[in-house]
C-alpha cells in the first residue's frame, strides 16, 4: 500500500505509514475521531522532523543549474558592517535600559497591579532586545568572518536567503527556477547543510536540488558589479 505523503510502500492492510506516520487513504473512513487525531499528530511530528535538512535528505540528489541562481546586490561590505553594528548596539542599549527600568519600577511604591503590568511589559521589551542582541551579534560575527576573504557564501539569518561576498559587495542569492518535480512547479528557497547549499521546494521538502556554489567565484560573477551601476 503506497503512502500518499512520502510514497513509502507499506504492508497491505496498514492503517498508518510505517515511515512518516501519515494516514493511508484507503483506511480513512475506518478511523475513529481519536485515531484521526493520533494520525494528525504523527504527521505533524514527521513534518517537524523535516524542518531542517538532514544527512539522509541530501544524499544522491540532483544538481541545479547555477544559471537559475539570481544575485541581488545588498550593499558594500563596509556599509553592511556599520548598519549591523549599529543595530547590535541599539539592541544592547535597549536591553540595558529595560533592565534598569525594571529595577527602578520594582522599587517604586504605587498600585501593585499597575506595577506588575509595567514590569511585565518591560520584561517583554528586555526579552525582545535580548533576542535581537543575540541575532545581530551572530550576524556581526558571520559578516566579519566573511570579510576576511574576497569571496564567501554564508546563510547568516534564519528564513533568509544566503549572502555572498564578492570583492567589496554583498549579494543575496535567490532561486529563479521552479521545482522541476513532476506535477509540482512550486517556488524554491535555499538552505545550508554542513557548508552545502540546497534548493528546497516550498511545497514538498522531499524535492531537493544541490547547488554547486563553488562555481560562483569572482570570475563567474564579475558582471554582478555592473548591477550596482
Amino acid at each position: 500500500m503506497l503512502c500518499p505523503n512520502c510514497k513509502h510502500e507499506n504492508k497491505e492492510g496498514a492503517t498508518f505509514c510505517e515511515k512518516c506516520g501519515a494516514q493511508l487513504e484507503s483506511e480513512k473512513k475506518k478511523l475513529s475521531f481519536f485515531e484521526r487525531r493520533q494520525a494528525k499528530e504523527r504527521e505533524r511530528l514527521y513534518i517537524l522532523s523535516k524542518a531542517s535538512l538532514q544527512e539522509d535528505d541530501v544524499k544522491d540528489i540532483q544538481d541545479l543549474d547555477m544559471g537559475e541562481v539570481q544575485t541581488i546586490p545588498k550593499g558594500k561590505k563596509d556599509k553592511i558592517k556599520k548598519v549591523t553594528a549599529l543595530r547590535l548596539a541599539l539592541s544592547i542599549v535597549g536591553l540595558i535600559i529595560g533592565v534598569i527600568a525594571i529595577y527602578i519600577v520594582g522599587r517604586l511604591e504605587f498600585n501593585n497591579t499597575l506595577r506588575v503590568t509595567v514590569i511585565l511589559a518591560l520584561f517583554l521589551g528586555c526579552f525582545t532586545s535580548g533576542a535581537f542582541s543575540i541575532d545581530y551579534g551572530y550576524r556581526m560575527r558571520m559578516i566579519n568572518a566573511m570579510c576576511k576573504s574576497k569571496f564567501a557564501i554564508k546563510k547568516i539569518a534564519y528564513g533568509k536567503p544566503p549572502i555572498m561576498l564578492v570583492g567589496d559587495t554583498f549579494y543575496e542569492l535567490k532561486i529563479n527556477a521552479k521545482c522541476d518535480a513532476v506535477g509540482c512547479g512550486a517556488t524554491m528557497h535555499i538552505e545550508e547543510y554542513n557548508g552545502e547549499f540546497i534548493a528546497v521546494c516550498d511545497a514538498d521538502r522531499a524535492h531537493l536540488r544541490r547547488l554547486d556554489c563553488s562555481v560562483l567565484n569572482p570570475q563567474s560573477v564579475k558582471d554582478c558589479d555592473n548591477l550596482d551601476k
